[in-house]
């Protein structure tokens, strides 16, 4: 049976605006399991920041119960809140680094009011900058490193007391594609190898897909969808979900193009543009010459795209598909019989031509 490290109970944050009352967070149930990468994404203001600062109470919730590591934290006394708050490192956006301290003094810092040696204090970081590969960088300062160096810094130092949650607070946010991608495969290295419960906060979907197991949506305070990522991305239920999705897998250009692009406002009654989500076994099936042979409906292909998530594949396409009326229809319901999602974009190219 798993075992929920994280359990946040109808959690409101409410702020004072002048004289108004605004809830930054709205009755937020959230669990998050021991040992799991869930993410959380929405677009600023959506309150996923506030939500996370109230794991370790750096944000005080208005109302609800905040249950880490089995501890109801506003239960706690000032010094064993201190305690339970040494389990939950952060790191964030803009590093926080302590620019007089070299690279070593930044991660040993958290450990100054501990019982350690100096030596000990030393070899620790020295331990946790190898561990994030920066062993020899130890003696620099951070305006001698990159972006993403100052990153693993951050992340070793977040490692220090041996937390067992780790929060990430749009902590790729300000990096290139590319070092992002190398900080979310260290973090899911560290996940593996320590036994790390990571929550990733984010407002791309991009940085979810490639290490999370699980994702909640926030919009104006609330979660509006969760789910493990294969069904979150497979069969997502609101439009904001949805819109996140598009732009991850580059479904949403994709279908902007296809709808703003003369040659296919001219759609007859034998032609349908649409577009196809499909998931598992789906994605190894020959589904244009299936729905050629078996129904005579020609299907020709405007987009396609492949996305592997853990051990599921993943595919969408646009594509325009010809045939008798009738016999695209009975296509179409053979495609979701076979757990194909299909939307049709006839309509939207309509709207498009008729500005």
């Amino acid at each position: 049976m798993t075992e929920n490290i994280i359990d946040l109970k109808q959690i409101t944050v409410d702020f004072k605006d002048g004289e108004n009352r605004v809830k930054a967070v709205n009755d937020v149930d959230l669990q998050v399991e021991k040992g799991d990468i869930y993410g959380i994404v929405g677009y600023s203001g959506a309150g996923k920041s506030t939500l996370v600062r109230v794991v370790n109470l750096l944000q005080k919730p208005t109302a609800g119960k905040v249950i880490v590591n089995n501890q109801e934290l506003l239960k706690l006394n000032p010094v064993d809140l201190r305690k339970a708050r040494t389990k939950i490192g952060m790191i964030f956006q803009h590093f926080n680094l302590m620019k007089s301290r070299t690279i070593l003094g930044n991660v040993e810092y958290p450990l100054l009011k501990t019982k350690l040696t100096k030596k000990q204090r030393e070899e620790k970081a020295t331990e946790l900058l190898k561990l994030v590969g920066l062993a020899s960088r130890k003696d620099d300062y951070p305006r001698q490193l990159s972006g993403g160096q100052k990153q693993r810094v951050a992340i070793a130092r977040a490692l220090a007391n041996n937390p067992d949650i780790l929060i990430s607070d749009e902590a790729t946010s300000a990096l290139d594609p590319k070092t992002t991608l190398s900080i979310l495969n260290l973090l899911k290295r560290l996940n593996r190898e320590l036994g790390l419960t990571i929550v990733l906060i984010t407002h791309e979907m991009q940085a979810v897909k490639e290490i999370c197991n699980h994702v909640a949506v926030m919009q104006k305070g609330k979660i509006v969808e969760r789910g493990n990522i294969e069904a979150i991305f497979s069969t997502p239920q609101k439009p904001l979900t949805q819109e996140f999705i598009n732009v991850a897998t580059n479904v949403g250009p994709a279908v902007e193009k296809v709808v703003k692009n003369p040659s296919f406002k001219a759609l007859t009654q034998n032609q349908q543009l649409v577009q196809l989500n499909f998931i598992g076994k789906s994605t190894e099936e020959p589904i244009i010459s299936t729905l050629a042979k078996q129904f005579g409906v020609d299907g020709n292909i405007l987009f396609a795209n492949v996305e592997q998530l853990h051990d599921e594949t993943l595919g969408f396409m646009i594509l325009v598909l010809t045939g008798q009326e009738e016999r695209i229809k009975q296509a179409i319901t053979f495609l979701q019989e076979n757990q194909v999602r299909v939307k049709l974009l006839n309509q939207a190219v309509e709207s498009e031509a008729n500005g």
